[in-house]
């Protein structure tokens, strides 16, 4: 092989190495961000984990004896701790917000439990899809709590 050949091989190799290292350092760096506020907020949650777990614990406890009122406070002191700590567009807290709707509904709130399933659909589909099912089942709580508030409820679930 000539040495024109292996030099113009040097400098493509030396340029396809240039190259990838632009290409790492522009996308590399929104990865490097996200990766730092995922750890950010991971580090967060588990910091605030057994307040966090004994609040979840505590409003199932006060839903399965009855009562429903003190589960609703509870769980919104627990959305108000998720969203602090993991932002609005976290599957905990839309899950979070999921269950404060339903206890809205069966402790009586027919109205409040649509409207916070109705606001919380969009979320929903905008971070998990149309299709994921705790989005369908969202959107068919909705409807259910939608009819029972307007007194068109045929009984289904």
């Amino acid at each position: 092989m000539s040495k024109r050949w292996m030099l113009a091989g040097a400098v493509a190799a030396a340029g396809a190495v240039m190259c990838a290292m632009r290409v790492r350092r522009v996308l590399g760096s929104p990865f490097a961000r996200a990766e730092k506020e995922l750890d950010v907020r991971d580090r967060v949650l588990r910091e605030e984990h057994p307040d966090t777990v004994a609040l979840r614990h505590r409003a199932h406890y006060l839903s399965e004896i009855g009562d429903l009122a003190g589960a609703v406070e509870v769980s919104e002191q627990l959305l108000a701790d998720r969203l602090q700590a993991l932002g609005e567009d976290h599957p905990q807290v839309l899950t979070t917000r999921h269950n404060l709707a339903i206890l809205r509904g069966r402790a009586g709130d027919a109205a409040g439990a649509a409207e916070a399933l109705e606001r919380l659909v969009p979320d929903m589909e905008r971070v998990h899809g149309a299709d994921f099912i705790y989005t369908v089942l969202s959107r068919r709580a909705a409807v259910r709590w939608r009819e029972e508030a307007e007194g068109t409820s045929q009984g289904t679930e």
